[in-house]
């Protein structure tokens, strides 16, 4: 086999190398353009995709139509090697030059994403796995259809066609299938749930086309093989297009399935002015009527696009849920251009501020789609949502302060200091919650309103959150991080950090804050539980909520979560086996605070 492997690498040196010098250059150009992303490793994930998939087709038809359009293969069968041996030398050869340049360049990216992307094990395992496994599948089914040589161009025509069909006919279109949901835009995603079952039918695809190819290879003792490496007459290749013809006209008999009816509000309130605001309760919401509530949205919207300088705004839809709670407020897109905002509209604690302040996230996060976002600029939307509220909301700041005092002294007790808290947002808003999450980023952003002034204020804003304005060419291709635009007016992150521990006044929530501990307890055999407590006084209206953890999980939404108690101690209310990662939460209300907030989140690996 080492024979074989040198031949081929002989024979195939010079067009790898520039394959891989190809390769590199887009990688370079990927990974410019990723600087505006959601994540920094969406360049990586463009990679695999793009390049990835021209050198999983490109190989193999190489490897393949070399061997037997010369019809060497012949003279190899006459030596004492197996058809499968060299089949299988031949394999490995095509996939050990991809990975040859997959690899380094994987572990060149989480090298350079280390200071901007917090890189845990299982973030990188299943960035990784999702990467080897799309690979393996067009590797294998490009070697596969390789395989049938004269017929592979008609194989690539019927399956554009395919393509082609599902989507146009039955509404299937190719991102949607399993294959291209493992390599999709959720891949550079931190908070997106690992695609198991999608990993599972890609991989048994992969190893199915692994099946066709050495069907294809070893059947009638090579025969077929030497039939399929023939050229096509004329005779055939009429044939050939004539059945291409007929199946082409064939298709377009199917019925074409209709894409679903945009979504609309049968009964709502609308407000006139734009963006439009449906409210789809006809009662009072949150202590206001709706249709005072539409018309004062759509106003305070108009005015964030003119101080922010946005496109055209989308239409929002508030949406009744019932099973929500009230602190419970989520949104998303429908079609066509329009948002969706999820509340319990008709429950008399729900709060407008938070309300408001989502729908502004919403049009914002809109305007701004993943390619031209960044991680990092979570807490300053945040912030800046609940500034834009508290500036137009009389006593709202002085309550935001409270909140902000606290969840200070929060994450103190839990060892994080200022500075840590804004590079790690992610972190910050698992140990805090919604509620003073959205305080701690108002302080922050507070701060930068007073040290920075109206003009340099709304012009890093602008920066951060708008459009850019830039009459700099680099600005359409890149988005400086969040601390770039803030050294850049003047206050560096660190000197903001400084500022907000200088800013801390006296809180007014709970005297002590009091703390989430827990810790496992091994069991007979390789089982665990956790006990739980809570450090401090027990805080009023106290809830425990536990979930176990799948690898790669890295956001957890409180919802899916189980219920495990409403003491100050306790065991979870499972037992589980070692090596699971567990993440446990507390929350409590608090009057002074006027919201649920997050005593504590804990992501416990068992022994």
């Amino acid at each position: 086999m080492m024979a074989l492997a040198r031949k081929e690498w002989r024979e195939h040196w010079r067009f790898v190398l520039l394959l891989h010098l190809i390769g590199g250059a887009i990688f370079a150009l990927l990974w410019i353009a990723a600087q505006s992303a959601v994540s920094p490793l969406q360049a990586w994930r463009s990679q695999v995709v793009m390049f990835g998939t021209l050198a999983a087709v490109v190989l193999p038809n190489r490897l393949v139509m070399r061997e037997y359009g010369l019809g060497t293969q012949l003279f190899l069968e006459t030596l004492p090697i197996g058809r499968g041996r060299v089949l299988l030398t031949k394999w490995l050869a095509g996939w050990g030059a991809l990975m040859l340049f997959f690899v380094p360049a994987f572990c060149i990216a989480l090298y350079v994403v280390r200071d901007q992307v917090y890189l845990r094990a299982g973030l990188v395992g299943l960035v990784a796995l999702r990467s080897i496994v799309y690979l393996l599948f067009v590797y294998a089914g490009a070697f596969a259809i390789a395989l049938t040589l004269r017929f592979r161009f008609v194989v690539w025509g019927l399956l554009l066609l395919l393509v082609a069909t599902l989507s146009e006919r039955v509404q299937q279109p190719m991102a949607e299938w399993p294959p291209f949901l493992v390599a999709g835009d959720a891949m550079a995603l931190l908070g997106a749930p690992p695609p198991w079952r999608e990993l599972a039918i890609t991989a048994g695809l992969a190893l199915g086309l692994m099946g066709v190819s050495i069907m294809l290879a070893v059947s009638a003792r090579g025969a077929l093989a030497v039939v399929l490496a023939r050229r096509m007459s004329s005779r055939a290749r009429t044939l050939m297009a004539f059945a291409f013809g007929l199946v082409a006209g064939l298709s377009t008999l199917l019925e074409k399935r209709e894409p679903p009816p945009p979504f609309r509000l049968e009964q709502a309130v609308s407000s006139r002015g734009d963006p439009v605001v449906h409210v789809g309760w006809r009662g009072d919401v949150g202590g206001m009527p709706a249709a005072q509530l539409a018309a004062q949205m759509s106003s305070d919207l108009a005015a964030v696009r003119t101080w922010l300088g946005l496109r055209q705004l989308a239409p929002v839809s508030l949406v009744p849920d019932a099973w929500r709670e009230a602190h419970e407020i989520s949104f998303g897109k429908a079609r066509p251009n329009q948002l969706v905002v999820r509340a319990a509209l008709g429950a008399p604690e729900l709060a407008l501020q938070q309300l408001r302040e989502t729908v502004r996230i919403a049009e914002i996060l809109d305007q701004s789609p993943a390619y031209v976002w960044r991680e990092d600029r979570t807490w300053l939307l945040r912030g800046f949502s609940a500034w834009w509220e508290a500036e137009r909301t009389e006593g709202y700041a002085a309550l935001l302060r409270r909140r902000a005092d606290f969840a200070s002294r929060l994450l103190r007790a839990h060892g994080m200091d200022d500075e840590t808290a804004l590079r790690e947002a992610d972190t910050t808003d698992e140990v805090l919650g919604e509620c003073l999450g959205s305080a701690y980023a108002w302080r922050a952003v507070q701060i930068l309103h007073e040290r920075l002034g109206p003009a340099r204020y709304r012009s890093l804003m602008r920066a951060a959150l708008g459009q850019p304005t830039s009459d700099d060419a680099r600005s359409l291709v890149r988005v400086a991080a969040t601390a770039d635009l803030l050294a850049r007016e003047g206050l560096p992150l660190p000197q903001l950090a400084l500022a907000m521990r200088q800013d801390q006044g006296q809180n007014q929530g709970p005297a002590q804050p009091s703390v989430l501990r827990v810790e496992a307890t091994r069991l007979a055999g390789a089982m665990s539980e956790l006990r739980y407590r809570i450090t401090g006084a027990t805080p009023a209206g106290l809830t425990v909520r536990y979930k176990a953890l799948s690898p790669g999980d890295a956001y957890v939404d409180p919802k899916t979560a189980y219920w495990a108690g409403a003491a100050a101690s306790g065991v979870l209310p499972a037992t589980f086996a070692a090596g699971t990662r567990v993440f446990v939460m507390a929350e409590a209300f608090d009057s002074a605070l006027g919201c649920r907030y997050r005593l504590g989140a804990v992501r416990e690996a068992l022994p």
